[in-house]
């Protein structure tokens, strides 16, 4: 069995301190196996919020994978947006944008799909691609398969026409291949979860899609400040979203999937 937290968009620069003090307590309690974080650490690309996000992740007891966000490549200094991209993240975050984590049970990779060349949309290259069919299929056999990125894959039911990621349907398919079960993403400050194929007609594998909302951003969209925490264990996965609730995050919504020759099926 493992606990996975899956956090995202936590926009140093506009996060209310409180909730950020409170999603540590909340970690701690839950004592995860490892902590991904989709994108979005700052909210300009600064470099006093990514060492503020630094510093806020150093905090953390647990191993982390992540990866950055379209918020995390600079927005007004057009030099450093498409020369150097990334040297802050890099800087003070990690060098590493492929993170790749594994043990005997999973098998993590983290995928960069913010781009320069524009602001708020993002893409998996065909490079990407192929580097993440290599880390998957190097992965043991039994290894649960997870892709952690920062634009989603499926749109929310109340907004079918929101942006996806560029290249989703060429990225599923190689996913499919490759065994991919579950794929955590972030971006629009919305949570909710979904089968990939609902809205991808073409991909005939059940992958999950769990997207979380801002987990310490005042940025909140109409929605709680919130995070998510997965248990994986077996044929069987629980996908819980906590929420802050004013004084401490609570568990909002529970969805439990069960593996079988169909796919991932929710259990009601």
């Amino acid at each position: 069995m493992k606990r996975i937290a899956h956090i995202s968009d936590l926009h140093f620069g506009t996060e209310d301190p409180g909730v950020a003090a409170g999603l540590l307590e909340d970690l701690a309690t839950y004592s995860p196996h490892l902590v991904c974080v989709s994108g979005d650490l700052t909210q300009r690309a600064r470099r006093s919020q990514f060492l503020a996000a630094r510093r806020y992740l150093d905090r953390i007891a647990a191993p982390t994978l992540i990866v950055p966000g379209n918020h995390d490549v600079p927005l007004y200094n057009i030099l450093s947006r498409f020369a150097r991209p990334f040297t802050g993240y890099r800087q003070t975050i990690s060098s590493d944008l492929s993170p790749f984590f594994q043990d005997e049970e999973i098998a993590v990779a983290g995928v960069n799909t913010a781009r320069s060349n524009t602001w708020k949309e993002g893409r998996i290259s065909l490079a990407q691609m192929e580097l993440l069919r290599c880390q998957f299929e190097g992965a043991a056999p039994q290894s649960f398969k997870i892709l952690v990125c920062h634009h989603p894959f499926i749109p929310p039911d109340h907004d079918m026409q929101a942006s996806l990621v560029g290249r989703a349907r060429e990225a599923l398919k190689m996913l499919e291949t490759c065994g991919c079960g579950l794929i955590l993403s972030g971006h629009l400050h919305q949570a909710y979860s979904g089968d990939v194929r609902t809205h991808h007609l073409e991909v005939t594998r059940s992958i999950v899609v769990a997207q979380a909302g801002t987990a310490i951003s005042h940025r909140r969209r109409d929605e709680p400040n919130a995070y998510n925490q997965l248990v994986i264990d077996g044929d069987t996965l629980v996908l819980l979203v906590r929420a802050w609730d004013g004084r401490r995050f609570a568990t909002v919504r529970e969805s439990r999937y069960h593996h079988c020759d169909g796919g991932w099926v929710v259990e009601s």
